[in-house]
């Protein structure tokens, strides 16, 4: 609408100055309408510059997570740093219940936090700030613009418990090459330490040597998962 009332302001402004013969009608109609020429351009400048009629109006957002790559052994938050940067990054996680990856914005905008978290569940909170018009008359009148809401920030946390990791994506991969590497020596592993087993007791069944030696390997794989996700912290993140 300020664009229509822009317009006629103009219009009036040209109409009384140059087309009106009398000098009353020529100031009335010109004048008034270079008055309101002014104050719509006034506001449009005003809203445009210094959001005049708006106001910051912030939503807040829970998201509860996933993996974001199937892992049995360890929940994984992903990133891909921009660019080579040192410390400007994308985020990749999976909320709950779904299969399709999503990714933080890559903008001056968007500010990102990971932090540990005492809970079970990894969360990400989301905090947006956005300029909206006061009340109808101002969306009214600034209908035709096209700009109804203006990002201010974007503050993203992730707060992830005890047992989950931040890796990057090239991390992440060399993870799972060495998680399959692991799995197949354990499995090497057990068939060489069952057949001690019925060796050292022969009446031992190939399943009960099985599950003592499962029994041994559970005990070890904490210890044995914390060292693999520390080294792989330590490759190249790129």
């Amino acid at each position: 609408m300020i664009l229509i009332i822009l317009m006629l302001g103009l219009l009036g402004f040209i109409v009384g100055f140059l087309a009106l013969k009398q000098r009353v009608q020529r100031w009335a109609v010109g004048g008034t309408s270079l008055l309101v020429l002014v104050i719509a351009a006034s506001l449009m400048i005003g809203n445009d510059t210094q959001h005049w009629g708006m106001q910051a109006v912030t939503k807040t957002t829970t998201t509860t997570l996933q993996s974001a790559v199937k892992n049995d052994a360890v929940s994984l938050l992903l990133y891909a740093p921009i660019k080579h940067a040192t410390t400007e990054r994308i985020y990749i996680y999976r909320p709950m219940n779904q299969t399709k990856r999503q990714h933080t914005a890559a903008n001056l905008t968007t500010h990102v936090t990971v932090r540990p978290s005492k809970t079970n569940t990894a969360v990400l909170t989301t905090k947006t700030t956005r300029w909206t018009y006061r009340n109808a008359i101002w969306r009214w009148l600034f209908s035709l613009t096209g700009n109804h809401t203006t990002l201010i920030n974007r503050r993203q946390t992730f707060r992830l418990p005890n047992n989950w990791a931040t890796l990057s994506v090239s991390q992440a991969q060399w993870l799972a090459k060495q998680a399959q590497v692991l799995k197949t020596t354990e499995q090497a592993t057990m068939a060489t330490k069952i057949k001690q087993l019925r060796t050292a007791d022969p009446s031992l069944s190939v399943a009960q040597a099985k599950a003592q030696v499962e029994q041994q390997l559970q005990k070890q794989t904490p210890s044995r998962l914390a060292k693999l996700i520390k080294q792989a912290q330590q490759q190249s993140k790129y």
